[in-house]
């Protein structure tokens, strides 16, 4: 939460399939005035050892507690996917649409993936698989496994890398900025493209800390840069975002 003053928005933060719990976005934004809850949903304690059968039903509950935990002024709330995170955060907003005002996508994908590693689904809904792929975008050849992201309610930012060695999320980011312009449901959305960026962009932050990266993996010029630009952009689209009531039960 905010220290010393009411926040302006609120975000639930998903991150991707390395299995973190991305705090290190979490508390920034929080300095920035946005309640986040950096939510962990495989790889720990009591949750699935692999991203494999993940209920979406876990993400409406987040937001219905981070909602539950804010003051009695309405916020905006948002959710933030990150990588196989954005994933989730499309679902959920089509799913449970009533609880969500915009989202924010970084490295994102257009179809939904099998879980990781690969051999079964990567997310359910009341207890049955959503249709997947083996295979990330931009084409799918099953068309139930695109992504429908005409029907997310509120805006999209979105953040992609043209240099992705990890999946390639400039190309998916695209259709999905078509598919929603040609549906009539673009208003206020914005991708966020960066030529020479790789995956790493997604981890959003100008600066990372410490032991985030492998040892033998350097963080390029080109990605702290996109990372510098992107971040204002991103605080300043969660603030702007437009007020719609939300479930609070």
């Amino acid at each position: 939460m905010p220290e010393g003053r009411d926040a302006v928005g609120a975000v639930v933060l998903i991150g991707g399939s390395g299995g973190s719990e991305p705090s290190y976005v979490a508390e920034p934004l929080a300095a920035d005035g946005l309640a986040t809850m950096s939510l962990a949903y495989f790889g720990r304690p009591a949750l699935p050892n692999e991203l494999r059968e993940i209920p979406l039903e876990y993400f409406r509950d987040a937001l219905r507690l981070l909602i539950a935990e804010l003051p009695s002024r309405p916020v905006p709330v948002a959710v933030l996917g990150m990588s196989r995170g954005s994933e989730a955060a499309l679902l959920s907003a089509i799913h449970f649409k009533d609880l969500v005002n915009g989202l924010v996508l970084t490295v994102p994908g257009n179809v939904i993936l099998c879980s990781w590693p690969p051999g079964g689904p990567a997310w359910m809904l009341h207890g049955r698989s959503l249709p997947y792929v083996d295979y990330s975008g931009p084409g799918c050849q099953k068309p139930d496994a695109i992504i429908p992201v005409e029907l997310v309610p509120g805006p999209i930012l979105m953040i992609s890398a043209g240099a992705d060695q990890v999946w390639p999320s400039a190309s998916m980011a695209r259709p999905i900025s078509d598919r929603r312009r040609a549906s009539g449901h673009s208003s206020g959305d914005l991708h966020l493209e960066y030529p020479a960026a790789d995956h790493s962009v997604g981890y959003l932050i100008p600066s990372l800390p410490a032991g985030l990266l492998p040892a033998d993996l350097e963080d390029q010029p080109a990605n702290k840069a996109a990372r510098g630009d992107a971040w204002p952009k991103v605080v300043d689209f969660f603030r702007r975002l437009p007020l719609r009531e939300v479930a609070d039960d």
